[in-house]
């Protein structure tokens, strides 16, 4: 940072932006995961899930955007509640694979819905278009931070 140039104040700072951005996304859809007793990271594990299919715990973590403890926390929960079911390589018995179970892909269903409404309703406030680039702009960021110098 050069000389000259002042820090901004907090609320205009990029963290304070995506901080409060990612309230207003998630926000509504606390109510959703409240109640099906759900937590926002257990969300993303079952999302994951849902969406790769059969997959292990180290890249769920990476996927979910999760630390690799909070992931064995957040599996044996989901587990003991019987909505996902980790499954024994036959081809290598020492690789477990998580997948959901069918109660886990019922609740996915049913959670997905009024995400997918929250999300329609975002798009009629923000436009269909701009979300996408916001998207497309926030990926960017992140693999240009990313990426060795």
């Amino acid at each position: 940072m050069s000389q000259d140039r002042k820090i901004p104040p907090f609320e205009e700072s990029l963290a304070a932006n995506l901080l409060a951005a990612k309230e207003a996304v998630i926000g509504p859809m606390r109510l959703q995961l409240r109640a099906y007793d759900i937590t926002e990271p257990q969300w993303r594990v079952l999302r994951v899930i849902n969406d790769r299919g059969d997959i292990d715990a180290t890249s769920l973590a990476d996927v979910g955007l999760l630390h690799a403890p909070s992931v064995t926390r957040i599996l044996k929960d989901l587990e003991a509640r019987k909505l996902i079911v980790r499954q024994v390589d036959p081809s290598d018995r020492r690789r477990v694979s998580l997948v959901l179970s069918e109660e886990g892909k019922t609740v996915v269903e049913a959670v997905s819905r009024h995400v997918m409404d929250i999300m329609d309703h975002y798009a009629a406030r923000f436009g269909i278009d701009r979300l996408e680039r916001l998207g497309a702009e926030l990926r960017a960021l992140s693999a240009a931070i990313q990426e060795p110098e």
